[in-house]
């Protein structure tokens, strides 16, 4: 896990009030989402999300939790879901198809 405050989070809307561009900046390099914002209760959904920055496994499960802990700080919620747009790139069987969502609680 890395130490607390490697992490730093950057939200901006774009167009729509429910569009936001998330630029996390880490250790291993920068992500950026773009995703539509919503909230529920205690929950917040990024919908639609498409996600660029690094190259896949490159952060590990310590580092997406260290990014999860931090959204959750930020947003001041209980639980964070992300759920991928359909993929428009890419050969086989998953191009055209949504990544299952991902759900990080408190």
């Amino acid at each position: 896990m890395w130490p607390p405050g490697s992490v730093t989070i950057a939200i901006t809307e774009v167009g729509n009030a429910d569009t936001a561009l998330v630029e996390i900046g880490t250790p291993a390099g920068q992500i950026r989402i773009l995703c539509r914002v919503e909230w529920r209760g205690r929950t917040l959904y990024m919908r639609e999300a498409h996600i660029e920055g690094l190259s896949r496994g490159r952060l590990g499960r310590g580092g997406l939790n260290a990014i999860g802990a931090e959204i959750l700080a930020e947003a001041d919620v209980d639980a964070v879901v992300v759920e991928g747009a359909e993929r428009t790139t890419g050969t086989g069987p998953h191009r055209g198809r949504r990544p299952p969502p991902f759900r990080y609680p408190r």
